[in-house]
């Protein structure tokens, strides 16, 4: 039997439940042969076309089944509703260029909530206490981050990685550049990926092919995580899964 997640990207048993806006066809397959079901994100035409249709952008779990979404995503919100979900409604809509897209787009890890907080809907400020904020500079911090484990995350940006370091984390600290995003040079690592067990990370295309791979590789080992690849295409930011429910 399903349970929702209690502490938002650690799930203690199989994930089962996501929520992901993605129309990749060998990445939904590969979903659907674990048994994950996945709940879609309605496409936001007011933020920059590249990231749309991206999870991390519009929905942000918090845990034991409360969810926090961009006002505009009503179907979305009664689907999740009638699913049982406590929805809450950020206080402004979700739209513009940066940094006016990334109000919902913060990791939310142990005790921690990170991201930049100055550009962070009322809401997430509001229902994230007392959690204790780790700034950064970069507004995409959830595209940008993998978490792996309670203290321990994989990041492709020199900010968060300096601060997570300076409260305690482990973190491994990749280069840029092998990830695709369409419409960008390139895509971000927690775009790329996300847990979909307590000890397995899965990836969104080939993660043997990224330049850093034998050092992700050795990170997950040393946290006792295994990864799986949904194909054997380049890694691509799809905005990553946003884990709801799991089995334990």
């Amino acid at each position: 039997m399903s349970s929702f997640i209690k502490n938002p990207n650690l799930p203690e048993g199989k994930v089962s439940t996501v929520i992901c806006g993605t129309d990749d066809k060998s990445i939904l397959s590969f979903l659907k042969k674990q048994n994950i079901s996945v709940l879609k994100n309605a496409k936001n035409p007011c933020i920059d076309p590249c990231v749309s249709t991206h999870a991390d952008m519009a929905a942000l779990y918090l845990g034991d089944g409360h969810i926090l979404l961009d006002k505009k995503q009503t179907q979305p919100k009664s689907e999740l509703s009638e699913l049982g979900y406590r929805v809450s409604e950020t206080a402004e809509e979700i739209k513009g260029s940066y940094p006016g897209g990334i109000k919902l787009n913060f990791t939310l890890v142990t005790d921690f909530i990170m991201g930049r907080i100055s550009d962070a809907d009322v809401k997430v400020v509001e229902l994230t206490e007392p959690k204790k904020k780790i700034n950064v500079r970069q507004g995409y911090c959830k595209c940008s981050t993998l978490v792996v484990g309670e203290n321990s995350i994989i990041t492709d940006d020199a900010s968060i990685h300096r601060k997570v370091l300076e409260n305690g984390f482990d973190s491994l600290l990749i280069s840029k550049g092998d990830i695709c995003l369409d419409g960008h040079g390139y895509g971000f690592i927690g775009g790329a990926s996300g847990k979909i067990d307590k000890d397995t990370v899965v990836f969104f295309g080939d993660v043997t092919k990224h330049s850093d791979f034998q050092s992700i590789r050795a990170f997950l080992t040393k946290y006792e995580c295994s990864y799986v690849c949904t194909d054997d295409s380049q890694l691509r930011d799809i905005g990553g899964i946003v884990a709801l429910k799991e089995i334990l």
